[in-house]
């Protein structure tokens, strides 16, 4: 790593995907459900936050969230230092998400390597977890200029989740990545898995300036006019303003689609440690984690409440953007 280059972790917590919506009625309100107590009385995104201080000090950690939801993070956002939470008009997907972050580090720290990670996710043993997030954010020859995935290994054959087919080892530990699989369905997923394909955490390390580059190449219409919009006067309500008019034409475009499905040569993957994680994107996967933690009826009633208040996801529309 050269000298200049510094890590910084980027936590995305926008949203308005189920996750999110279970931690607002549920998670959130330690309180009141058995699930929070588990949790020792913090939130997904605490518990990701705290993740992320073992990675890099403090003043090098950055949130990522939707206007509309920052009232519901104010007591994990107290703890950030100023500056480093970065606020959406709105959910446009999270590759818009991870450009919005991406150019605002790169003005901030031309030298960045970001380490990119979701507020959702639940383990059952945070060390193993973070030992392998700080093998990510370490970069080697072979990874300098890729993007470092980070896999899971699977324990079933999950229709619901991402899969990263890895190729060849590489010298440093780390493999290739011969395709990446988003939306998967059940045949799929079993031949994936039967494959030895690991599920894709969404979990991404890189230069700040390779990311830019990968999204540049997937979705170059709306990286110019996000470039564009951000270059618009030095004043925070001014860039605000226009971040609003831009969020408002924009479709949703996933980050599976444009971070790692298409750029396969690009990539490469670790296998995390064991750990116990879980993608709490869907009321199936927040009930799958209810099991294993043998939660009872006070749990399962509100997980009905979430079903009921999730609105239907947004339908993922094609890349290219319009200029």
């Amino acid at each position: 790593m050269s000298h200049r280059e510094r890590t910084w972790v980027m936590v995305l917590a926008s949203g308005g995907s189920d996750a999110h919506e279970w931690q607002k009625v549920h998670v959130d309100n330690p309180d009141r459900n058995q699930f929070g107590a588990r949790l020792g009385g913090r939130s997904l995104l605490r518990m990701t936050l705290s993740r992320a201080r073992l990675i890099v000090p403090s003043e090098r950690i950055c949130l990522v969230v939707d206007r509309a939801q920052k009232r519901y993070w104010s007591g994990s956002l107290a703890k950030l230092y100023c500056g480093n939470v970065i606020v959406q008009p709105c959910n446009r997907g999270s590759a818009v998400e991870i450009l919005l972050a991406v150019l605002t580090m790169l003005e901030r720290d031309p030298w960045a390597r970001i380490v990119a990670m979701p507020s959702h996710h639940y383990v059952d043993d945070e060390p193993a977890l973070t030992s392998s997030l700080l093998d990510a954010a370490t970069p080697t020859a072979p990874t300098r200029d890729k993007l470092t995935l980070v896999g899971i290994q699977p324990e079933e054959a999950d229709p619901e989740l991402g899969y990263i087919l890895p190729g060849c080892w590489l010298e440093d530990g780390t493999r290739s990545v011969h395709r990446v699989v988003n939306s998967s369905g059940k045949a799929l997923a079993r031949e994936m898995v039967a494959r030895g394909a690991l599920w894709d955490s969404s979990i991404v390390a890189a230069r700040a300036v390779v990311l830019l580059g990968v999204l540049r190449a997937r979705m170059p219409g709306l990286v110019d006019q996000m470039e564009t919009t951000m270059a618009q006067g030095d004043s925070p309500d001014v860039r605000a303003n226009a971040l609003t008019q831009l969020y408002a034409r924009l479709p949703s475009v996933d980050r599976s689609l444009t971070v790692a499905e298409g750029a396969e040569p690009v990539c490469r993957v670790i296998t995390a440690r064991p750990c116990g994680w879980s993608n709490l994107g869907t009321p199936r996967r927040v009930a799958s984690v209810i099991r294993r933690l043998q939660l009872t009826e006070p749990c399962t009633k509100a997980l009905g409440r979430v079903r009921r208040v999730i609105a239907p996801r947004a339908v993922q529309t094609p890349m290219k953007v319009e200029p």
